[in-house]
């Protein structure tokens, strides 16, 4: 087997062929694919896939699968449209050191370079493998930190290591201006901050939020997203293992955090990521600090999340200094995370664990 390998995207149809192939459970070491996943699991996960941004790529030596490699685009997110994040490479155990994978990879990577203008592509590969990380290295991935707990494998909670390949000529821009140096608030009687769940009626204040660019500046999202949208997200905000909450204050909506799952995979149902964001007259005056308390409440007392996750952006001093307070941790730095006000700005990766959890790595 050479790198000539076939390679096609990846179909409804193969379902059957992979929940074959990760039957094997010597398929499972340095994935996240959980074992015996069946067929439906399959169809399901390759229809996350189907936007044409994305590439689930499938390698075959006759009709016998050999191997396949998940890409996940971010064409819906707009500030992260230049990225991209390899989810799985994983080739059947009598095809490796065959060129198998790397012809997967180079598949992707000149899909991205060459026509879907990816300027970053990222991976996690367990921090255990010297040979995983060189390996990538070899593709010109450049390691940017290591995720504490990332997945659980034969009992044991791994480690991830997070790696980036930079296109500087796909979608070039400059970095981004830095954020201002905050100042410190005048001093001011204590606020009553009320913290509830969100509902689909603050759809519209959701949106007022995140029109201040000093709160847009912070997270992900832009100033301009219409109350529909957030109504829909809201709205798709079912579920007991993720939570979104408003922060009040004299009856107006100030804030908003949300406590989500990072994957239905039972090899991370232990993971959870936080975002947050505070309109700019209410930054540094506690309400951050309640939303983050009731989030972790949700997580260490409700949730029983072990990890929980965030990134920040690296020039977010305030943000980091309050996360740092509460025990998050730094574990990286991501470059050209995301675009903000024209041009890239890196991100900090930044986990708290229980303390059960970190007696047992």
């Amino acid at each position: 087997m050479s790198a000539s390998s076939n390679i096609r995207r990846a179909e409804a149809r193969d379902a059957s062929a992979l929940a074959m192939l990760f039957g094997d459970l010597a398929m499972l070491p340095f994935t996240t694919v959980a074992p015996y996943s069946g067929v439906a699991h399959w169809e399901k996960k390759l229809a996350e896939y189907a936007d044409a941004a994305c590439l689930p790529l499938v390698a075959f030596d006759g009709d016998e699968l050999t191997g396949i490699l998940l890409l996940r685009a971010y064409p819906n997110h707009i500030r992260r449209k230049h990225c991209a994040t390899i989810d799985l490479l994983a080739v059947r155990p009598a095809y490796r050191r065959k060129g198998v994978g790397r012809a997967l990879i180079d598949a992707a990577i000149a899909a991205g370079d060459h026509w879907l203008q990816m300027r970053r592509i990222e991976v996690i590969v367990d921090a255990q493998s010297v040979a995983l990380k060189r390996y990538y290295a070899s593709f010109g991935f450049e390691s940017e930190g290591v995720e504490r707990a990332h997945v659980l494998h034969a009992r044991h909670y791994v480690d991830g290591t997070v790696m980036s390949r930079i296109n500087p000529q796909m979608m070039p821009a400059p970095a981004s201006k830095p954020l201002p140096i905050p100042k410190r608030p005048r001093k001011s009687a204590p606020l009553k901050i009320t913290v509830r769940p969100a509902t689909e009626d603050d759809a519209g204040a959701f949106a007022k939020v995140f029109s201040d660019r000093s709160a847009s500046n912070g997270t992900l999202q832009h100033p301009y997203t219409s109350p529909e949208v957030w109504r829909t997200r809201l709205a798709g905000n079912v579920g007991t293992r993720q939570v979104m909450l408003v922060a009040i204050v004299n009856g107006r909506v100030v804030g908003n955090a949300g406590l989500h799952a990072v994957s239905d995979n039972p090899r991370q149902k232990h993971v959870c990521s936080l975002g947050i964001s505070i309109t700019h007259a209410y930054q540094g005056r506690g309400v951050g600090r309640a939303l983050m308390n009731a989030c972790l409440d949700f997580a260490d007392c409700w949730a029983n999340y072990s990890r929980v996750a965030l990134t920040v952006h690296a020039d977010n001093l305030r943000a980091i200094k309050l996360y740092e307070s509460l025990g998050f941790q730094h574990e990286g730095r991501l470059r050209d995370f995301s675009f903000r006000e024209g041009g890239y700005v890196d991100a900090l990766i930044m986990a708290r664990l229980t303390t059960s959890l970190m007696n047992g790595l």
